[in-house]
């Protein structure tokens, strides 16, 4: 007499105790959720008028899908409350980007691209105040200070194969846009950069399965 065999779906597996349950890779999984500060957080910054511009924020992160499913990547970038000042009539501003790439199973692995700013980039926020000048066409006195609070933005990537490794390499910058007065706040120039940090979640969502084993 032969045993019985059961078979079951990808989503499924039978525990050491006999019982059928789902995998652990079935329901979506938090498989990366980084914290990435930044390191040039300043409250002396100057003139920098060529992009990309300062670099705060740069960190890579990845994920090996280790299930017999395919998995879809919901990125999740969340950036931490910005603070800035500046100084009549000058500018700042933070740019961010990232990037991704997905390596094949026995390949060599392949990096995603450098996320630089000059061009394309995922978000921007920053300000200038100008009140005009003085009689001599200096700067009028004057500082500007600013918040903006804590976003989210998300990308969708994938699919992810089994097997398959996941990378997103992130980086944010501050720069002053042209034109810079040296003068700015009637010759006493102040402007100010805080990021803090930027969160970095990799969220999988797992496909349908396609076979049955058993």
């Amino acid at each position: 007499m032969t045993s019985p065999s059961v078979c079951v779906a990808e989503n499924l597996e039978i525990g050491s105790d006999g019982k059928l349950r789902l995998a652990p890779w079935s329901v979506p999984r938090n498989v990366v959720d980084v914290v990435a500060r930044s390191s040039a957080d300043t409250t002396k910054l100057t003139e920098t008028i060529t992009l990309p511009g300062i670099l705060l924020i740069d960190r890579q992160v990845k994920w090996t899908n280790d299930s017999p499913v395919d998995h879809m990547i919901r990125a999740e970038i969340t950036r931490r409350w910005r603070r800035w000042v500046t100084s009549n009539p000058n500018a700042v501003q933070f740019r961010d980007r990232w990037s991704s790439a997905i390596t094949p199973v026995d390949t060599d692995p392949v990096e995603a691209a450098e996320p630089i700013t000059s061009g394309i980039l995922n978000g921007q926020t920053g300000s200038a105040g100008d009140i005009g000048t003085n009689s001599v066409a200096e700067p009028e006195p004057g500082k500007f200070w600013h918040w903006w609070g804590t976003n989210t933005t998300e990308e969708w990537l994938g699919p992810v194969a089994p097997g398959e490794t996941i990378r997103l390499w992130y980086r944010q910058y501050v720069w002053t846009p042209p034109p810079f007065s040296d003068n700015a706040n009637k010759n006493a120039p102040a402007h100010e950069a805080e990021a803090g940090y930027a969160r970095i979640a990799l969220w999988a969502f797992p496909a349908q399965g396609k076979l049955v084993t058993g």
